[in-house]
């Protein structure tokens, strides 16, 4: 019974982690729109399984997504959230993703910190 619990909630997690890849693909492509519609369907429980350096990319995208969709608001909160991780787990993100949060910041200035995914949209 345990093993079949594991290995659902390990596909559960990779299904996420599937998203997230995806989402992150559509973005660089400047697929916006559809980058967002993909990193929705990670939902919160999911969110909350992924490992730490899951967790800061997928916060990091989320507010580049929805920074490049016009929604500065989002777009701070799931920054911050990234920034948030990213201090207290240092290197979470790759070294790409973290020049990345770096100039968001700078473009929408101080991150606010948020300990919980913001709501979707």
């Amino acid at each position: 019974m345990r093993r079949a619990l594991l290995t659902v909630a390990l596909l559960f997690v990779a299904c996420g982690g599937n998203a997230l890849e995806q989402g992150r693909e559509m973005f660089n492509a400047g697929r916006y729109a559809d980058a967002k519609a993909r990193l929705e369907t990670v939902d919160s429980d999911t969110y909350r399984g992924f490992d730490v350096r899951t967790r800061t990319m997928y916060a990091l995208y989320r507010g580049l997504v929805f920074g490049a969709l016009g929604d500065r608001s989002s777009a701070k909160a799931w920054l911050g959230l990234a920034k948030q991780i990213e201090e207290s787990h240092p290197s979470s993100l790759a070294p790409d993703d973290a020049v990345r949060l770096k100039l968001a910041e700078q473009q929408y200035g101080a991150l606010p910190p948020t300990s919980e995914p913001p709501p979707s949209r």
